[in-house]
């Protein structure tokens, strides 16, 4: 006669099991910056949402579709004149919506070039400042801000070195730690 004998255990995990994780209250959950950070930069906007600023991703999104139109926009209208400009240099065409001169041609194409380099740049901005809001914001989660904190303003007669008088304001700041 044989007997084995095996030992087993049953699968306890919140994660497997499906039940809810109950922390105790001594345990804080730190709001990641890092975190922030990345996801801002894989996906603009984000790192707005992991930080619960959701008023924030029309704002963003607006201003890069915007940009965005700008740049087909100047980006059309660049090729159209170099169109043009190359047609009236080579002389196929004598004037091009009411411009005639080839220098005016090429002083509004360069303007458009302009303009749409501008936009790639203005969109480079608003992906960087999309990354730094989302990481300062995170950053700024946990910082307690005191009800006790207190701006004083009041009119001052300050006596100067030569015993005349001055008027003045003196502020006084009131900070309490709890």
């Amino acid at each position: 006669m044989v007997c084995i004998s095996v030992k087993t255990y049953s699968q306890n995990e919140p994660l497997i099991t499906g039940e809810k994780i109950i922390l105790p209250d001594d345990i804080t959950i730190i709001h990641s910056p890092h975190k922030a950070a990345m996801y801002s930069a894989l996906v603009p906007g984000l790192g707005q949402i992991y930080n619960k600023k959701y008023w924030k991703l029309p704002v963003i999104y607006g201003l890069t579709g915007i940009f965005i139109y700008t740049f087909d926009y100047n980006n059309n209208q660049y090729n159209k004149f170099t169109s043009a400009y190359i047609d009236m240099k080579s002389g196929k065409i004598d004037s091009f919506e009411g411009y005639s001169n080839v220098e005016t041609i090429n002083d509004i194409r360069d303007n458009f070039k302009r303009n749409r380099d501008l936009n790639v740049i203005t969109l480079a901005a608003i992906y960087l400042l999309n990354v730094l809001d989302a990481t300062v914001d995170a950053h700024l989660m946990d910082y307690d801000i005191s009800d006790d904190l207190s701006l004083n303003v009041q009119p001052s007669i300050i006596n100067s070195f030569n015993n005349q008088n001055a008027v003045g304001l003196t502020l006084s700041f009131t900070f309490s730690k709890n």
